[in-house]
């Protein structure tokens, strides 16, 4: 049967029509699935970036004491590498054989595991493993909390601070008591100290200096960045009769008397020392001395204002065990 002009036109245009929507419809789908996929991989990407972390629950300034409960975990998203993420393995004691361990003080009282902050975060920042050090200097049996008032203090020094105990002289020399101790404790005069034995044997003796050298002065100084900084090498020197009471002392290792041994005769303390002990301690350095105490009134004041305009602040100044 003949097809009608008109039906086939109609006919071809349907097909026509029919074949443009299948071709409209199969791009459709290809951009649909390609978009599904997309998505997927989108959502993918940001399942991989979800990690779990540790944060600083309040601010931490640099060369801070952290223990865990200075952090929180939670789950977030970021860009942070998975090898520089910390968790709470990095606070906790490990035998030899990589299984954890637990420290038990004289008290029964579990010894928590401290880190140092290298750098200030403030709180809700992600910290990472660069960011923290393992406390190097561990309690020992004859640690003890010393509290002393005959130290010249910085105006500006608050509780948390690192700092150098120093023994300055009126020929110009300057000496390294005791290096880079932290301050549990201040207020106007007094600080809190932790210290050893020998580290108090030491400082001791350094007091003792401090007051009969007409001169001399025996100060702290600050750390800048105390998390960044190594401790230098002290390089004051006992005199023979501390020393003597240092190597006879079974609470001091042996490895600290034989390193203060090797300073006392590096140093040769008759070179300076013992020259201005035997001399007429009156007279000596006694324009030193007119300018140490102007410089130290100076600082006191300072320091007495400084320590008023924190009053209220216990975690400034202040100490309390």
């Amino acid at each position: 049967m003949a097809i009608n002009p008109m039906q086939r036109k109609a006919r071809n245009s349907f097909l026509i029509g029919f074949l443009v929507a299948l071709v409209i419809m199969a791009v459709v789908v290809f951009i649909l699935i390609y978009q599904i996929k997309s998505a997927k991989e989108a959502v993918q990407k940001l399942e991989e970036l979800q990690k779990n972390v540790l944060v600083a629950t309040e601010d931490l300034k640099s060369g801070q004491e952290v223990t865990f409960d200075d952090f929180t975990s939670t789950r977030i998203q970021t860009t942070v590498d998975a090898s520089r993420i910390i968790d709470s393995d990095v606070f906790e004691w490990t035998n030899a054989d990589g299984t954890v361990a637990t420290k038990i003080d004289k008290d029964g009282n579990e010894i928590k595991k401290k880190m140092i902050m290298k750098i200030a975060v403030p709180a809700g920042t992600i910290v990472t493993r660069d960011m923290l050090v393992e406390q190097e200097n561990q309690t020992t049996d004859t640690t003890r909390v010393q509290e002393y008032n005959m130290i010249v203090l910085p105006s500006q020094l608050v509780n948390g601070d690192y700092i150098d105990i120093r023994l300055s002289l009126p020929n110009g020399q300057d000496y390294v008591v005791l290096s880079k101790k932290l301050v549990l404790g201040t207020n106007e005069t007094s600080i809190w100290l932790q210290l050893n034995e020998e580290e108090i044997l030491t400082l001791s003796n350094a007091i003792v200096e401090a007051y009969t050298i007409v001169g001399s002065k025996l100060y702290a100084i600050q750390y800048v960045e105390p998390g960044l900084q190594a401790e230098i090498i002290p390089t004051y020197t006992v005199s023979g009769e501390v020393l003597a009471l240092i190597n006879s002392d079974p609470n001091i290792k042996e490895e600290a008397r034989n390193n203060l041994w090797s300073r006392y005769v590096a140093e040769n303390r008759t070179n300076y020392f013992e020259s201005a002990l035997a001399e007429n301690k009156e007279n000596q350095g006694s324009l030193v001395s007119a300018g140490n105490s102007s410089e130290v009134e100076i600082i006191k004041s300072a320091r007495q204002e400084f320590v008023e305009s924190l009053e209220g602040q216990e975690d400034k100044v202040g100490y309390s065990r």
